[in-house]
């Protein structure tokens, strides 16, 4: 018999690389993208400057995940990934320290250029390459679980804001930043340190389930070759429009304000939308990740179901806070799709033998729509929500057909693919 390439049972090694992907997302990832909505109604007028003036740091932090996606995948394709975590979470956390000892403006922007350097590798890159390596089998669902621990994290997270401060009458502003910046080292550096390795092989174990080859070897298209392909470029292009689609549930607060001949609190429903999805996109991303595992296609359909009934849900569904409670939580399904169905198409499509230079392209123009999303639906908005919500509708049909594309056109990729 040969040598054995995988294993049957998972072992601590495997659950570690689990759990360190959940710590990772419900501090570092959590606490710098789902905690500073709450800061923006308390520090501008702190430091005297419009909202958008600070919130322009937010618009920082995607641009510099953008243009730094691949030169980070490269770092953690070629060297240690421990390192690059490790370093990772110490640009997050020392971000959240110097906000809060410097107390100036400018200091936001190089924070933001700190945090967006971070969170490239922790995460977009992290939980799929390490789940990849680690999980023949399941890994859509480990990478599911560990992004459900960003909509988690971040209601715990608002929850912990909301005691410290409470009103006003709590906790220094600046002293919850503290608090942030060595939560985000607390969560991330003791796991990111002794608790992963790149590969299994690097500590002695196996990857867990049968692999896609019979050596047991990562199968997959060079990067030079992926980058020639079409198919590439579908993948780009819809995986970057699903991000700037999940950015339309930032404006249900201003769409239910801007209702008139209610019954109900229309920002206090707003409000409640948001918090709705939040928990809804945490249950969906591992409801997702399990359903990609069995049928990637099929749960790529799903979500563009449920991105389309969502938006409708809203958009005609005011006579009823039911109707838009349904509507946000539905739409939750989609928002998951961008963190744990793109990576996983990535994987199925292009393989593993040299996935995160790929992915880390991908998502170079995933951050990209990230960080022109707010103002683009700002901008729709203003001419009327009817307007965005119609735009939405048919970015929904464009990401459908290219998804479709990608799929039809897989095989040939595949054929492409060497150990």
């Amino acid at each position: 018999m040969g040598e054995a390439t995988y294993t049957d049972k998972m072992s601590v090694r495997h659950i570690l690389i689990a759990i360190t992907g959940i710590m990772i997302t419900f501090g570092c990832s959590a606490l710098v993208f789902s905690t500073w909505s709450a800061f923006q109604a308390v520090v501008p007028d702190m430091l005297g400057v419009e909202k958008s003036v600070w919130a322009f740091y937010i618009t920082v932090l995607y641009l510099a995940e953008a243009f730094s996606a691949p030169f980070i995948g490269r770092l953690i394709a070629k060297y240690d990934i421990r390192i690059v975590l490790s370093v990772s979470a110490l640009l997050v956390g020392v971000g959240f320290l110097l906000i809060g000892f410097v107390k100036q403006l400018w200091v936001f922007y190089l924070a933001g250029l700190m945090m967006g350097l971070g969170e490239v590798g922790i995460l977009w890159l992290a939980v799929p390459t390490l789940a990849n390596n680690w999980f023949n089998q399941k890994a859509g669902t480990v990478i599911g679980t560990c992004m459900a621990f960003t909509g988690i994290g971040g209601a715990i997270w608002l929850q912990v804001f909301n005691a410290l401060y409470a009103g006003g009458n709590g906790m220094d502003i600046w002293t919850i930043y503290i608090i942030w910046g060595v939560a985000a080292l607390v969560t991330s550096l003791p796991f990111t340190l002794f608790c992963i390795r790149k590969t299994p092989q690097e500590a002695g174990a196996l990857p867990y389930g049968k692999p896609q080859t019979a050596s047991g070897k990562p199968a997959g298209i060079d990067a030079s070759k992926a980058l020639k392909s079409p198919v590439f470029y579908t993948v780009f292009l819809f995986a970057g429009i699903i991000n700037l689609l999940t950015i339309v549930a930032q404006q249900f607060p201003s769409y239910t304000k801007s209702l008139t001949d209610v019954t109900f609190d229309a920002l206090a429903v707003g409000v409640m939308m948001a918090t709705v999805m939040m928990v809804a996109q945490a249950i969906c991303k591992l409801a997702l990740g399990v359903a990609a595992d069995k049928n990637a296609k099929l749960s790529f359909i799903a979500a563009f179901v449920t991105g389309v009934a969502g938006v409708l849900l809203v958009w005609f569904g005011t006579g009823s806070e039911i109707m838009l409670y349904a509507g946000a939580a539905i739409y939750g399904f989609f928002f998951a799709a961008c963190v744990v169905l793109v990576p996983v198409i990535v994987r199925q499509i292009f393989g593993n033998r040299e996935y995160p230079d790929i992915y880390s392209r991908i998502s170079m123009f995933v951050n990209i729509m990230g960080a022109v999303g707010p103002v683009f639906w700002a901008f729709l908005g203003g001419f009327g929500y009817p307007i965005l919500f119609a735009v939405a509708i048919v970015l929904l049909v464009v990401v459908l057909l290219l998804g479709l594309y990608s799929f039809s056109k897989a095989k040939t990729v595949q054929d492409q693919w060497t150990e």
